[in-house]
């Protein structure tokens, strides 16, 4: 037998062969078939029958016996190419019609995990660590699949074999981690191949076992349920008694089920030899010593808190089968959300799963001077033992050398802190065997990796590592405070590691005393700070990457009291266009001082923010700053212009609307108008309450953004967002001597008033709108103020009168002269009300007719809708029924195909209305049922007021007495919180329903 240069083939997993480093061309998958097959008979001889069954089967071709013959031939020649010459074959040999493959055990994987399973079991009894060690060896062989790309009977049925084999070697390592108490990294192991094989009970025993060791005993329990739940479902059987036995121990908190620590203990160092020791040869090379196994990880935390999931995850992720590549898995996440912990944690738990050592590299991928791969390779090179003669200079040979040096171990590489993709790529192992953690602030997208971000903690998990580090008594005593403090960390693991620090160091101050020192955002970074725990030097070590453009993008971006903002914000904001500012933003994931929830959304976490506003104070003066704000109002103001044109074609306001060369987002049609006030509602509106307090210089804009949103707000139905800005904006105007801005903004500001029901206090706005207009001479404006104008009068005076009518009549004549026809409509409408409730239908009709046939000459079909509705409750009076069901129903098309949920809610009650009147009392119900509920959700109390009274009359009819006098009695509670005096008719069809049941009307204070 030729011994010269050492074979080596793998069948657990791909099909490969060497010859010393050379790898082996081993042809066609039948080829590797027959190899297979010779080499699994472990020198015994294969006939020609079995190699033939084996390829083929039953259904062999006719040629197959000469095939076999020619595979053969071909083996012979691959191992040995000069057999011919030199006296026939020694390895692959004929044994008459039989051919046996004679190699040494080592050269067969299977072979060797054989032999180290055997070794471990005579271990096993008085060294379980170095057994546990040797299993780890054997299930580590397994890389992948067994047999991968092979086909045929003997393939199929030698690949089951050898995966159930692979099964119960992990289960003998298992059975071992647990005796020696390494559960942690167990679970994940065994959730995995559960995951892969669910019907295997003593898996999912072994599971049970696992996580009662790791204290999680609920989580044992829901094994077995779910065991017994799969069993009978896929096999209609019980589990097997033993995991019913052990679902009872659990359940008694067995102690016996727990490892005797005694047996993880540290292995002890070997006994001397007994005799004489050999004395050394007198003219020999001292042999240095092996180089030790490298240990590098630093120590685990002691109180490591929260992540269990994800740890399990990562940990499972990296002690898979092995496939074709290296398992990786990259951790990224902004300074401080504890990506190096979670790393060592993670390699802790897969220790004993990496005999081989693990290596360590600092890459201090966030200092000003990255570690240069070149000179890190040549540190993990010496720590795997190449002296420093043999370490090369070339950076390419230092990465084939340490490449090769990592071939055959099981080794886990932790690179932490790494710059990019780059920075590591030359220090990757390149054979699956090994296992690599990275940790980045930035996202390593480029790399084929298990990729997490890691977001600060979740509250529940902050709450847990400010209690195991201050005591869970002193939580609990002041839960409030700490569930507060955590929050004002952000729920940044460093924050409250730093905070609880400081608390433990001041014996005698509470929570509630940290919460107060925290509670200045302008000195709360200057608290986070504990030895050498410093949030604020962590963010800078990211911020000093940036360069000069990037810096000044991270200061200006955190301006905005946004949660998050958009690309387009951002180009306005930073004065540059959409692509360099994607550019910018990108580096600033990149440095993990950005994130992007979602395609073209940034957002900043909250201690990040006042890190950026704090440099912002230093280093940008006061004119930059508000240069920058009035560059974003810029912005606003084109884009509320370009929706005010989508929303209401025509209407003349938009012409007030100057934004000057500023350009904004443009929209095709009023739905993605409304859609982009949707997304960018809050920030809008807290940008310019922002802007008037922090930059009175600017309130112009303001104003003129704030009256442009006024149909974004109308169909948001957003207008108690707009009083505290109303009222901040017009006292701004009026103090910087503006009065067309303040008079505008009082103009909005007294319309929500009056949508909320709140109209003696939009009176006084609206008086001083009108003065303002016309001292002035803001025609525009005044007309608008009007309207909003007879609308407040009437809802003071108790409903529509005469007055009303002759206010809005006057209104729409006043748009009509200043040319606005989208203002002359929308006054129509109004007035066609204001006729319907005064009993005057035809005025009804012939006002609500005019304002249809404006709205629609203007391609305007929210205004066309709420004509229709004028139009249907003019026709309703004059008794045409149906002509009034059928613009109510095209109303409510329209409105549910705008999305305008007020008008839905509006139309809703005037069918049920209808409906009552014909009188169809369960229709009635159906739709006013309906209306209250749109009402109630968008907030529209006068709506939901005026839907439960008719709920209440038609339920009334029904004969459901005490529901509508619930309802009835909800309707008057409504309107007298709004101070209205419509609610006088659900008054009188209470008190109609007099009886026992009814309780007295008791007026409510009314809201100021």
């Amino acid at each position: 037998m030729s011994t010269d240069v050492p074979f080596t083939f793998t069948l657990l997993g791909t099909v490969r062969g060497w010859r010393g480093t050379e790898e082996l061309s081993l042809a066609g998958p039948q080829q590797r078939t027959a190899l297979a097959m010779l080499l699994l008979a472990g020198g015994q001889p294969v006939t020609m029958e079995e190699l033939v069954g084996g390829l083929w089967g039953p259904d062999s071709p006719r040629a197959g016996t000469t095939t076999v013959r020619t595979y053969v031939s071909r083996i012979r020649t691959l191992l040995e190419p000069e057999h011919r010459r030199t006296g026939g074959p020694t390895l692959l040999v004929s044994a008459g019609s039989s051919y046996a493959l004679r190699l040494p055990a080592s050269a067969l994987d299977v072979t060797l995990a054989e032999q180290e399973s055997a070794a471990a079991e005579k271990r096993r009894a008085h060294d379980p660590r170095q057994a546990q060690i040797l299993l780890s060896r054997a299930v580590g062989r397994w890389r992948g699949a067994p047999l991968t790309g092979l086909s045929g009977p003997f393939a199929e049925v030698w690949r089951e074999r050898l995966a159930q084999r692979r099964l119960s070697l992990l289960e003998a390592r298992i059975e071992l981690d647990l005796e020696l108490g390494d559960a942690r990294p167990a679970v994940a192991e065994l959730t995995s191949a559960i995951a892969r094989d669910p019907l295997r009970e003593s898996l999912r025993l072994l599971l049970m076992r696992a996580l009662y060791q790791c204290g999680r005993q609920a989580e044992a329990l829901e094994v077995y349920a779910d065991t017994r739940s799969v069993l009978v479902r896929e096999l209609g059987i019980d589990p097997d008694p033993r995991l019913s036995e052990l679902y009872e121990r659990i359940l008694r908190s067995d102690p016996e089920l727990l490892p005797d620590r005694a047996g993880s203990a540290p292995e002890p160092a070997p006994s001397p030899r007994s005799g004489p020791a050999p004395a050394p040869a007198a003219v020999a090379t001292p042999t240095p010593a092996p180089a030790p196994t490298p240990a590098q990880l630093p120590a685990d935390i002691a109180d490591f808190t929260g992540r269990e999931r994800l740890a399990d995850g990562l940990a499972a992720a990296l002690d898979a089968p092995a496939g074709p590549a290296v398992p990786i898995v990259a951790i990224s996440g902004m300074g401080g959300t504890g990506k190096t912990a979670l790393a060592v944690h993670v390699a802790h738990r897969l220790r004993a799963r990496f005999p081989g050592g693990q290596l360590f590299v600092d890459l201090a991928g966030v200092t000003d001077r990255p570690a240069d791969p070149h000179t890190v390779l040549g540190h993990l090179l010496r720590s795997l033992g190449v002296p420093e003669a043999g370490v090369p200079e070339d950076l390419d040979a230092r990465a084939a050398l340490y490449r090769t040096m990592l071939a055959e171990q099981r080794m886990l590489v932790v690179l932490d802190n790494a710059a990019g993709t780059e920075q590591i790529r030359q220090l990757l192992p390149g054979y699956p065997c090994c296992a690599v953690i990275v940790t980045s602030r930035a996202r390593l997208a480029a790399m084929p990796a298990h990729s997490v971000d890691l977001d600060p903690f979740d509250p529940g998990e902050a709450l847990e590592l400010l209690a195991s580090i201050v005591g869970r008594e002193r939580v609990a005593a002041e839960a409030e405070a700490a569930r507060e403090l955590v929050a004002v960390c952000g729920h940044l693991p460093l924050a409250v590691r730093i905070i609880a620090a400081r608390i433990v160091a001041r014996p005698g101050s509470g929570i509630a005393d940290s919460l107060r020192q925290l509670s200045d955002e302008r000195r709360r970074l200057d608290q986070l700070r504990s030895g050498e725990l410093d949030v604020q030097a962590c963010f800078r070590l990211g911020y000093d990457q940036l360069g000069p453009e990037a810096a000044r993008a991270f200061r200006l971006l955190a301006l905005p009291e946004s949660e998050t903002v958009s690309l387009a914000f951002a180009a306005a904001l930073l004065d540059i266009d959409e692509f360099d500012a994607e550019r910018l933003l990108d580096d600033l994931i990149h440095t993990g001082l950005l994130q992007s929830p979602r395609l073209g959304r940034y957002r900043y976490h909250d201690l990040l923010r006042l890190f950026a506003r704090g440099l912002c104070a230093e280093t940008d003066t006061e004119e930059r700053i508000t240069a920058a704000l009035s560059r974003l109002l810029d912005f606003l103001l084109a884009t509320v212009r370009d929706a005010y044109r989508a929303v209401r074609p025509g209407h003349l306001i938009a012409s007030l609307l100057d934004a000057g060369p500023a350009s904004g987002a443009e929209f095709p049609d009023a739905r993605s108008a409304h859609d982009w006030f949707e997304r960018e509602r809050d920030g809008v509106l807290r940008l310019l309450l922002q802007t008037v307090r922090r930059a009175p210089g600017l309130v112009g804009q303001a104003a003129d953004v704030l009256l442009g949103l006024d149909p974004l707000l109308e169909r948001a139905y957003a207008w108690a967002d707009m009083v505290e800005l109303g009222d901040a904006v017009a006292s701004a105007a009026r103090g910087a001597g503006l009065p067309r801005a303040e008079a505008a903004t009082r103009y909005m500001l007294a319309g929500a008033l009056w949508q909320l029901g709140r109209s003696a206090e939009a009176a006084g706005h609206i008086e001083r709108a009108i003065l303002l207009c016309r001292e002035h001479e803001h025609p525009l404006v005044l007309a608008e103020v009007m309207l909003v104008n007879a609308l407040i009068t009437a809802a003071r005076d108790g409903g529509h009168d005469r007055r009303t009518v002759e206010l809005l009549c006057e209104t729409a004549e006043f748009q009509r002269r200043v040319g606005n026809p989208s203002g002359e409509a929308n006054a129509l409408g109004s007035l066609a009300f204001a006729y319907t409730a005064v009993g005057e239908p035809e005025g009804a009709i012939r006002a609500s007719t005019e304002s249809i046939r404006l709205y629609r000459e203007l391609g305007d079909r929210m205004g066309e809708a709420q004509a229709l509705v004028m139009r249907g409750g003019a026709l309703g009076l004059a008794g045409d029924t149906d002509a009034a069901t059928a613009c109510y129903t095209r109303s409510l098309a329209l409105s549910r195909e705008l999305g305008t949920r007020f008008l839905e809610a509006g139309t809703l009650y005037r069918i049920a209305e209808i409906r009552l009147a014909r009188p169809d009392a369960a229709g009635a119900v159906a739709a006013a049922e309906e209306a209250r509920a749109v009402s109630h959700e968008i907030g529209m109390l006068r709506f939901e007021a005026r839907a439960l009274a008719t709920l209440g009359r038609a339920l009334a009819v029904l004969g459901r007495r005490e529901s509508a006098r619930d309802r009835l009695g909800e309707s008057v509670a409504i309107y007298h919180r709004l101070g209205l005096a419509e609610g006088a008719g659900a008054e009188k069809a209470l008190a109609e329903l007099a009886g026992p049941a009814i309780a007295p009307v008791v007026p409510l204070v009314r809201e100021g």
